[in-house]
């Protein structure tokens, strides 16, 4: 699996949990009760696409020009400090460490980007009085789908 992928699946775990945690407060602030969490209509679930909404930030291109330079800084770097040694461990280690210091640069580029898509789903599902937003891969029937809008309210942001 590629870092990108792990990146990806790391920060959807994130935005999914942090969803959840607005839903649950925005339901404990309707009413605390169990009766009213059984209640909740299939209409108050909201279901993303959030590959989408990431292909769609404004600043995506930017990041992806700027982590391309820099995956070919660190691949000649670990290219020299590989030819520097002699014996094959420490060359496999010299070049995980610069994979591991690519893969924080990475994680320090996409960040903001992460939180504008979060902060945008949140928005909006504010804004529809969603209890829950899910990934929609992840529901087969129900919910509405709110992928576009994010997108459009994370244009209105940039």
């Amino acid at each position: 699996m590629s870092l990108k992928k792990i990146m990806l699946l790391v920060v959807a775990i994130s935005i999914v949990m942090s969803l959840a945690a607005v839903a649950c407060a925005a339901s404990s602030k309707k009413n605390n009760t169990a009766a009213a969490a059984s209640t909740a209509s299939v209409e108050s679930v909201g279901v993303v696409d959030r590959g989408q909404i990431l292909d769609n930030h404004p600043g995506l291109n930017a990041a992806r020009q700027k982590l391309a330079e820099i995956a070919r800084q660190k691949e000649n770097e670990a290219k020299a400090a590989a030819d520097k040694e002699t014996d094959t461990a420490k060359k496999a280690q010299a070049v995980q460490a610069k994979r591991m210091e690519l893969a924080q640069e990475e994680q320090k580029l996409m960040a903001p980007i992460y939180h504008d898509c979060e902060q945008a789903v949140r928005e909006v599902a504010v804004k529809k009085k969603l209890t829950l937003v899910l990934d929609k891969f992840v529901v087969l029937i129900g919910g509405t789908d709110i992928t576009q809008d994010v997108i459009q309210q994370l244009s209105r942001k940039k």
